[in-house]
């Protein structure tokens, strides 16, 4: 039996942004529900963090959501079991509150995991873990020391695992409480790794400008091989381009809605420049920033200096002073309280 696997979908994020809401609309339209209708792929299990704010839901985003999402996998006949992550929780101490319940209560083909489950899908059993809080994490460590499943599924905060790209958490789980399992897939950290049996499935698209290079999308998982196969979304929300003395610009298609960057190495001649500028602007980009290379005289040298989105920026500060402390563990306490906030 094949399920696809999703996780980390974060509807109405950056503010409900409508370039990001026209992209995910561009990845589910063009790349999953076309894939589900030619596989015959019938089962979802998305692990948590299906919307993006945990106090409210812009009402654009939600329409959004089923038009492109729930909706279509509805029409499919597919069934989609969920679980509770902590974006899709009013209180942080407890799951009774949760956007699920009240928004997706009236469709009959999903099934909302708020508490630990085990659920047989094609001969196996799989453990179905939500976001585990004050208020069930006596019941959750109960649930895996009991249970017999091969394969664990959650929303899940283990230590020693890439949140983002360049930052490795040092709080969480301790991920040998799940070693019994043979596999463990899990959502809550978008970059995409892997240690031993457990695997961060990664979200579905680029987020933030440190997203960057980084290749999203879905899985799809076996469950008599317990395997799984990466589906890549081909529609990447950041570009860079190196500017010297000309550009070579993608295809509109490509650039349309997305974030850009134009790398200045080589301005050349200003009229050529200016034109090149313009075409970009003329594909419907998103956002587009101009980075002339700025060079700073150090004391070692020259250094580039790039803009970046903010939690780079924070280990950059951070790089630059002089601190009496590790500083790492400033960077890691710095990383958790912008991801607090963000939640807010």
């Amino acid at each position: 039996m094949k399920i696809l696997l999703i996780t980390d979908q974060h509807f109405g994020v950056r503010n409900d942004n409508k370039h990001f809401i026209e992209k995910y609309r561009k990845f589910y339209s063009k790349i999953v529900i076309p894939y589900l209708k030619a596989s015959g792929i019938k089962d979802i299990i998305c692990l948590g963090d299906t919307f993006d704010r945990r106090k409210y839901v812009n009402f654009m985003s939600l329409d959004a959501s089923r038009e492109m999402w729930f909706d279509p996998i509805n029409e499919l006949g597919c069934h989609m079991t969920t679980l509770i992550g902590n974006h899709d929780i009013y209180y942080k101490n407890t799951l009774r509150i949760n956007a699920l319940n009240e928004l997706l209560g009236g469709y009959d083909n999903i099934d909302i995991i708020d508490e630990p489950t085990t659920r047989n899908f094609g001969g196996t059993d799989l453990l179905l873990l939500p976001w585990i809080c004050d208020e069930n994490s006596d019941r959750t460590l109960r649930s895996i020391t009991d249970s017999t499943a091969p394969v664990c599924m959650g929303h899940l905060e283990l230590n020693g695992f890439e949140a983002h790209p360049g930052h490795v958490m040092d709080r969480g789980m301790d991920p040998s409480i799940f070693k019994k399992f043979k596999k463990v897939f899990t959502g809550h950290y978008h970059s995409k790794s892997n240690k031993g049996n457990i695997y961060y499935l990664g979200n579905p698209y680029q987020l933030y400008w440190n997203d960057y290079g980084s290749r999203r999308g879905f899985h799809v998982f076996d469950t008599e091989t317990l395997k799984t196969t990466f589906y890549r979304n081909p529609f990447d929300t950041f570009h860079k381009l190196y500017y010297n003395n000309g550009v070579a610009i993608p295809d509109e298609k490509e650039l349309n809605g997305s974030y850009v960057k134009l790398i200045v190495e080589d301005k050349g001649d200003y009229v050529k420049f200016d034109y090149a500028v313009t075409q970009l602007q003329s594909l419907g980009v998103a956002d587009l920033k101009i980075i002339e290379n700025l060079s700073v005289e150090l004391e070692d040298g020259e250094s580039v200096i790039e803009t970046e989105d903010t939690m780079t920026l924070l280990d950059n500060y951070i790089d630059e002073i002089d601190l009496k402390v590790s500083k790492s563990s400033v960077k890691s306490i710095m990383r958790s309280l912008y991801m607090e906030a963000s939640e807010l």
